[in-house]
């Protein structure tokens, strides 16, 4: 009987060798011992080899892993409870294996294509594990944006309903760009607006034409008036598209207005004054028309540290300060009906300039 337990010793670890599972020298009859970390011989050479066979080659091993291929199928290998020490050895393989194809391919959802980095989410699930030190770092990317400074004068404009900041931030965007063309006003309005309103030119052309010849402080009047039969709503996210459209041309005509200064020589100078978090921005400008070279003049007050620029095609004139103060710049020989870019920049983290557009309009003479 020892000599048929030795023989089939020895057929087993010639197995073992054929599939380089062991690093046995030929003709020793003992395995070398092997040192089992954590599940798997770290130590063994052909560890590493594992890495490397496809899917084919694991079930070559699994199917010459059977017994029944054998020649002592019928004499039990070892006693009842023993765990076999090759199939813990597969058991290793195989999951280092599957940790190696998770990390390579992760897996997907159902509502998958690729690989999403959900940060937000698993922000929430650490803070939420750990309610003892919860994580500086806020939920949610939008907590750390500050609100434009430039939105508290966009709270006085003359409308029935106020506009959601998403909105206004919108608008105030586009009426930058649009002061600096030469488009007509209806133009400029459709051009701010049509962002909000895709494939709507039609019905904003139309509603336009409504808003330019509405008088100027008339706005709230006009959006109650504007569609008869029916109540207008509370709130803009109340109201249907059509009145949604009255409601952002109204505020684009007032934002282009506040942001226009037009100067000629009827009325050579202007003040303008727009309210901002930190306080009331002043500005003067003054052309001297009429005079040989024109000087475009600006002065203006700031409620905090900033910079004032004056754009004139290739001419250019900036001056800043770092406290709350006077500023003033001036340009030489600007020719006329031509619109000239003013931007105010203020000392605060993370705020764009706010750009006016000033316009030398050249009169007729009346001789």
């Amino acid at each position: 009987m020892n000599e048929d337990s030795d023989a089939m010793q020895q057929s087993f670890i010639r197995l073992l060798q054929d599939l380089a599972l062991t690093d046995v020298p030929p003709g020793t009859g003992q395995p070398a011992p092997a040192q089992n970390i954590d599940g798997v011989y770290r130590d063994d050479p052909a560890v590493a080899a594992w890495d490397t066979l496809d899917s084919e080659e694991f079930g070559v091993f699994a199917s010459q892993m059977g017994l029944h291929n054998l020649p002592f199928q019928r004499e039990p290998l070892l006693q009842p409870g023993e765990l076999p020490a090759v199939q813990d050895r597969f058991h290793a393989l195989l999951k280092r294996r599957l940790q190696t194809e998770i990390q390579r391919h992760p897996p997907l959802f159902p509502w998958e294509t690729e690989i999403t980095d959900y940060e937000t989410e698993s922000l929430g699930v650490l803070q939420m594990a750990d309610m003892t030190e919860p994580s500086p770092v806020p939920v949610g990317a939008s907590a750390n944006r500050q609100r434009p400074v430039w939105l508290t004068q966009l709270q006085n404009l003359n409308l029935p309903v106020s506009l959601p900041e998403t909105v206004l931030v919108q608008l105030l965007e586009r009426c930058q760009e649009a002061v600096q063309s030469s488009l007509r006003e209806g133009a400029k309005l459709v051009r701010v607006v049509e962002s909000l309103f895709p494939d709507q030119s039609q019905s904003l052309n139309q509603l336009a034409g409504l808003v330019m010849v509405s008088p100027a402080r008339s706005g709230g009047a006009l959006a109650s008036t504007a569609f008869q039969g029916s109540d207008f709503p509370t709130s803009y996210e109340a109201a249907v598209p059509a009145q949604q459209m009255v409601l952002s041309l109204l505020a684009a005509r007032e934002i282009i207005g506040s942001l226009t200064l037009s100067l000629s020589a009827s009325a050579p100078t202007l003040e303008r004054q727009w309210l901002t978090a930190a306080g009331v921005l002043t500005l003067q400008a003054g052309y001297t028309f009429g005079q040989t070279p024109g000087r475009l003049q600006i002065q203006g007050t700031l409620p905090c540290g900033g910079r004032l620029s004056l754009k004139a095609g290739e001419a250019h004139a900036s001056t800043q300060r770092t406290s709350p103060g006077g500023l003033s710049l001036e340009l030489l020989d600007l020719p006329t009906s031509q619109t000239y870019s003013l931007e105010v920049e203020l000392q605060i983290p993370d705020q764009n300039p706010l750009v006016f557009a000033i316009g030398l309009v050249d009169e007729p003479s009346l001789a």
